[in-house]
């Protein structure tokens, strides 16, 4: 068992990682060499000259998002969000391991290799657990936030499958994801701001029965 105001320190992670995460992949949208960030997907960045960028790019966002969950489960009151919130971000941080590690296939490849299948495979997830957070911290909240997370999850939802439908037939799927992981990526630093106002739970409220 962790501290309450131990843990409470980790839900930074949940404000810096996202933020350092979106930094990263713009800026290295615009330097990696043969990368149109019009039409290629980010994990793309993975591939090339520069790819151990995106890779560690990857990995430092998988462990604050899973020094995130920590944070939740341990550092917050007990409320929605705080056991099934904290699972789901686990779930992301141990997926953007495998997408950092199993590196993309080139979108116009029409072959798959196992890393590129391995990497599609554990997007999923990512995205699934993203979109699950929202509606579920969506109950912890009330008035501007939870109507926030509703829209975040509904967004997040709606880009995603864009990104295929849409950016792919019209050429700018690299555009469509990034407006999809931004946004996405948005909310989890509002939310971790949000958790970070709340008062700090007592030990024994820390330890006690855990809400969903």
């Amino acid at each position: 068992m962790i501290a309450a105001e131990t843990a409470r320190r980790l839900l930074l992670a949940g404000v810096v990682a996202p933020l350092l995460f979106v930094g990263v992949f713009l800026v290295d949208g615009l330097i990696h060499p043969a990368y149109n960030p019009v039409t290629d997907f980010v994990s793309e960045l993975s591939r090339g000259e520069l790819g151990w960028l995106q890779i560690i790019n990857f990995l430092v966002l998988a462990v604050g998002l899973l020094t995130f969950a920590v944070g939740i489960y341990w550092g917050t009151l007990r409320r929605p969000g705080s056991v099934a919130g904290a699972i789901l971000f686990g779930i992301m941080g141990a997926s953007f391991i495998v997408t950092a590690l199993a590196v993309t296939d080139p979108h116009t490849s029409t072959v798959k290799t196992l890393s590129g299948n391995l990497h599609d495979f554990s997007a999923l997830p990512d995205f699934a657990a993203l979109i699950a957070a929202c509606f579920v911290f969506s109950r912890r909240f009330n008035g501007v936030m939870r109507a926030y997370s509703i829209a975040s999850g509904v967004f997040v939802l709606v880009f995603f499958f864009a990104t295929f439908l849409v950016g792919i037939p019209l050429g700018i799927s690299g555009i469509i994801q990034r407006v999809l992981i931004i946004g996405g990526f948005v909310w989890i630093t509002v939310l971790a701001l949000a958790l970070r106002s709340e008062p700090t739970p007592s030990l024994t409220g820390a330890s006690a029965g855990r809400s969903t």
